[in-house]
């Protein structure tokens, strides 16, 4: 009876928390591409790229901010909430970067990671602002 108790005050608290990032699944994610993208030739597949597909997640903090995506200095999109972008890149070390534009209510704020580029794999980064509305971003190629 306890048990059952505590999972229904834990569905609550989560149901009720507007905060909490919901991670967007790769498969099962309707595709919802980047509403804005600034360089077209980076999201165009070719021959001995490497894939670098970015997700931000879905969530009711910040969800009017957009998200700029940059690969080596270079912005390629802009994402709002639950959106993402597939960006190709050629093999070698290479930094994404996150930076939040300053517009409405949004603090500005930057996040980078390095990723190691292959040639036919892909690599998944997750994007999202923690419970302190800090810029969070992390990377897992397969």
């Amino acid at each position: 009876m306890k048990l059952h108790v505590v999972g229904i005050v834990c569905v609550s608290v989560t149901a009720c928390a507007p905060g909490i990032a919901i991670p967007v699944p790769t498969p099962s994610a309707p595709p919802k591409p980047a509403s804005e993208i600034m360089n077209a030739a980076a999201v165009t597949p070719r021959d001995g790229a490497g894939a670098i597909f970015v997700t931000r997640d879905k969530q009711l903090r910040d969800m009017r901010c957009t998200y700029d995506i940059s690969l080596d200095g270079q912005v390629v999109a802009g994402l709002r909430t639950g959106e993402q972008v597939t960006i190709y890149a050629d093999p070698g070390r290479r930094i994404v970067g996150v930076v939040i534009r300053g517009e409405a209510s949004c603090d500005p704020a930057l996040a980078q990671v390095p990723v190691q580029v292959v040639a036919s794999a892909t690599t998944k980064i997750r994007v999202w602002a923690d419970h302190s509305y800090d810029l969070r971003i992390e990377s897992t190629t397969y």
